[in-house]
C-alpha cells in the first residue's frame, strides 16, 4: 500500500471544484469500466430501479475519478485504502449523509468485484477497504446521554408513542385472532387503527390509495399494508415481546407489557426503549410502501443519525432540494435522485414526528431518551440493507 498518497496535498472535493485534477481522469475510468459495465448495470437492477442503477453508475466513475486522482493511478478493480480514507475525510466535509450513500455505493460495487472474481488486490487488501467503508457507511454520530432515573422516566412519561402502544396494548385485551401471516384481520382494522389515533372507513372492495402515515379521517382502506402507522406499532410490539402470537391468535406477554404500563423502574424504561427502537426500524425500512427506495431509507437514516448528534442539522438545509443548474457539473447526474430523495426522506422524518421520536424546529433533533434505541435501530437498519 502506497504511503505517498497521504502527503499528497488536498485540491478539495471535486464536488465543489468543476477545474479539479481528478476530471483527466474521467475518460480513463470510463474506458477501464467498459468491459464490464453491462455486468454491472444487472447486478444494480437486481437490488434498485434501472433509474437508480444508472444514477449509481455515474456516481461510481465520480467516486473512482477522485480515487484515481488521489492516487495517481487508475485502478478501478482495487482500492488504497490510505486514499480512501482521505477522500471520505472530504465527503464528510460535505455532509455525513453524502458518505453514508458513497459508501454504500462503494460496498455494493465490491461485492461485485468479488463475485464477478474481478477483484485484483489481496484478501486481506479487500476485508481491509471494505471495513473501511462499512465503518464510513454504518458509523453513528448519534450521542447517547447518561440520565437519572427519574429524569429518564419524565421524559418517557411526555412521549406520544407510550400512550399509543399502551393503547394498542389495551385494544388487543386478553386475546385476539390474527391473520396466518400475523396481522390484524380485516374485521377489526377499523377498530385497531382507531387505538392508535387513525379514523378511517373499511371497504374491502377498494383500490389501493396513496399510503399516509396519517390519512385523512374517514378514509377509506381495505388492508393493514395501507396502514403504516397501525403496522409500525403493531411490529414494534411483537419485537419487544409485548405481544405474542400462537395459533393465529395473539395474547399480552404479561411480564413486557406490565412493564410497559408502569411509570417508573428499569423494566419500564426498558420496555419503552424496545418499543421505540422497533418504531425506529419499521418506519426506516417498512413506511416507504411497497417499492421501497433505498436512498431514500439510506438519507433519511443519516439525517436522524446527525439529529441525535451534537451537532444536529438545520432543517432548512436537510429538506432542500438542489434547483437545476445549482449542482457542479460532475454532481448534475445526482438531480433526479435528489429531487426524489430529499422529499421521500421528508416524509420519513415527519412521520417519526408525529410520534414524538424527532423534534423539527430550527434543527432537527432526537430527544435524549430516545438517542440509545435510534443508535440500535439504525444499526439494524443498515444490516437490512447490506443484506
Amino acid at each position: 500500500m502506497s504511503k505517498s498518497v497521504t502527503n499528497k496535498a488536498r485540491g478539495g472535493h471535486p464536488g465543489r471544484n468543476p477545474s479539479a485534477a481528478a476530471s483527466k481522469f474521467e475518460n480513463q475510468v470510463r474506458t477501464a469500466m467498459r468491459p464490464y459495465t453491462a455486468q454491472l448495470r444487472a447486478f444494480f437492477n437486481e437490488r434498485h430501479s434501472p433509474t437508480d442503477s444508472e444514477a449509481g453508475i455515474e456516481g461510481l466513475v465520480t467516486l473512482l475519478t477522485v480515487h484515481a486522482r488521489l492516487r495517481d493511478k487508475v485502478a478501478v478493480s482495487e482500492f488504497d485504502r490510505d486514499a480512501l480514507a482521505i477522500q471520505f475525510t472530504d465527503l464528510r466535509s460535505i455532509g455525513d449523509e453524502v458518505a453514508v450513500a458513497c459508501a454504500s455505493m462503494l460496498r455494493e460495487f465490491m461485492l461485485f468485484l468479488a463475485e464477478s472474481g474481478r477483484w485484483t488486490s489481496s484478501v486481506e487488501e479487500f476485508k481491509s477497504v471494505f471495513d473501511l467503508l462499512s465503518a464510513q457507511g454504518g458509523e453513528s454520530p448519534v450521542v447517547v446521554p447518561e440520565l437519572d432515573e427519574t429524569s429518564a422516566d419524565a421524559r418517557w412519561a411526555k412521549l406520544p408513542m407510550v400512550g399509543t402502544a399502551r393503547a394498542l396494548l389495551g385494544w388487543v385485551g386478553s386475546c385476539r385472532e390474527v391473520t396466518p401471516e400475523g396481522l390484524v384481520l380485516q374485521s377489526d382494522l377499523v377498530s385497531a387503527a382507531a387505538a392508535v389515533g387513525l379514523v378511517v372507513l373499511l371497504d374491502p372492495a377498494v383500490e389501493a390509495p396513496t399510503v399516509h402515515w396519517v390519512p385523512e379521517a374517514g378514509a377509506t382502506i381495505a388492508t393493514m399494508s395501507q396502514l403504516p402507522k397501525l403496522g409500525a406499532y403493531w411490529d414494534a410490539l411483537l419485537r419487544a415481546g409485548a405481544l405474542v402470537i400462537r395459533d393465529e391468535k395473539v395474547t399480552h406477554n404479561p411480564v413486557v407489557s406490565e412493564a410497559l404500563f408502569a411509570d417508573s423502574g428499569f423494566g419500564a424504561r426498558g420496555a419503552k426503549d424496545l418499543v421505540a427502537e422497533g418504531i425506529y426500524t419499521h418506519i426506516l425500512l417498512n413506511a416507504v410502501g411497497p417499492n421501497a427506495d433505498h436512498t431514500i431509507v439510506q438519507m433519511a437514516a443519516a439525517l436522524l443519525a446527525k439529529a441525535g448528534s451534537a451537532n444536529p442539522p438545520p432543517t432548512a438545509v436537510a429538506f432542500s432540494v438542489p434547483t437545476p443548474g445549482e449542482l457542479n457539473p460532475e454532481q448534475a447526474h445526482l438531480q433526479p435522485m435528489l429531487e426524489r430523495t430529499v422529499p421521500g426522506a421528508e416524509a420519513l422524518l415527519r412521520a417519526v414526528e408525529s410520534e414524538g421520536m424527532v423534534r423539527i424546529g430550527k434543527h432537527i433533533r432526537v430527544p435524549r431518551v430516545l438517542r440509545g434505541p435510534l443508535e440500535r435501530a439504525l444499526t439494524r437498519v443498515a444490516e437490512e440493507l447490506l443484506s
